[in-house]
């Protein structure tokens, strides 16, 4: 499907909702919707669709998105199966626009505001200190009430237009041409890539999941997401691989067999396409950070 558009109007009337999830595995339909949105992954692994962006997600992963830009948190296949024990654990912040608009950025000095806004329409990924900061910041908004409630949250705008230490995901020329009267077959697609992509997945595989021609989903597919499903597969798998080796003993080998490669030349090729780094020097920097 594309992206379903979905009303959080209907959901809350105050300028900001914080929810707080603690289930055995995120359900959360590929989606977007007016408003701004902070997610923070408390305790969870998996992979994450932001625009045309995939990537992986941990414990600590936090993600600041504006209106119309599709998203999606997979979490890893073993959270899925049965009795796994494994919890999903996130802290979900949405901003409405109109009062972000209308009355935030209409403070004095909200000039670094309106910057967060404006990257927002690509997704943004924050790192470092800061990501601790906001967080003891939602925890403790969502025990305040009246007014101490929205101080809080107005320092979280604060902190999160003050930092320095972030990422932009989705691609500077990415737009959204979804429209929510869509199915349900990109997540359908989605949910299937995210099973089964250590193993090969064939056209005409998916192209029957999605209960279409091999010719007709491929193109279907590269309208939708701006790439060809080999890349976006491939994309996953390196995502996968990613944090493998920042969080396993598995040798280059191992992890490229895992991932769902074929050979270590298409592994190595499509790691360095990805992350313009080869899996040994991505490694290593990961260790020199403290990362592993």
């Amino acid at each position: 499907m594309k992206p379903q558009l979905i009303d959080l109007d209907y959901e809350f009337t105050e300028p900001f909702l914080i929810k707080e999830l603690a289930v055995p595995y995120f359900v959360n339909n590929h989606h977007f919707h007016n408003d701004y949105e902070l997610v923070y992954v408390v305790e969870s692994t998996g992979t994450r669709f932001i625009g045309d962006h995939i990537g992986g997600f941990k414990n600590g992963d936090m993600v600041f998105m504006g209106p119309d830009l599709p998203h999606a948190w997979f979490n890893d296949r073993a959270y899925y199966q049965q009795q796994s024990g494994l919890i999903a654990r996130s802290i979900v912040t949405y901003f409405k626009q109109t009062w972000l608009y209308d009355t935030v950025m209409k403070l004095p000095q909200s000039d670094q505001l309106a910057l967060l806004v404006e990257n927002a329409t690509r997704g943004i990924r924050f790192r470092g200190a800061i990501v601790k900061r906001v967080a003891n910041l939602l925890a403790d908004a969502k025990k305040a009430q009246g007014l101490k409630r929205s101080a809080n949250v107005l320092h979280v705008l604060h902190e999160l237009a003050e930092a320095s230490d972030y990422e932009l995901l989705a691609g500077v020329t990415y737009v959204n041409q979804h429209h929510f009267k869509d199915t349900k077959r990109m997540n359908t697609v989605y949910e299937f890539v995210i099973k089964h992509f250590s193993g090969p997945i064939k056209l005409e595989v998916i192209a029957e999941v999605a209960n279409m021609s091999p010719n007709a989903f491929s193109r279907y597919f590269k309208s939708q997401t701006q790439k060809t499903f080999s890349n976006f597969v491939n994309e996953v798998r390196v995502g996968h691989a990613c944090k493998l080796l920042q969080t396993t003993d598995l040798t280059i080998a191992q992890v490229s067999y895992e991932c769902g490669f074929n050979s270590m030349t298409n592994f190595i090729k499509f790691f360095r396409r990805v992350t313009h780094k080869s899996p040994l020097q991505y490694r290593k920097e990961k260790l020199v950070h403290g990362t592993l």
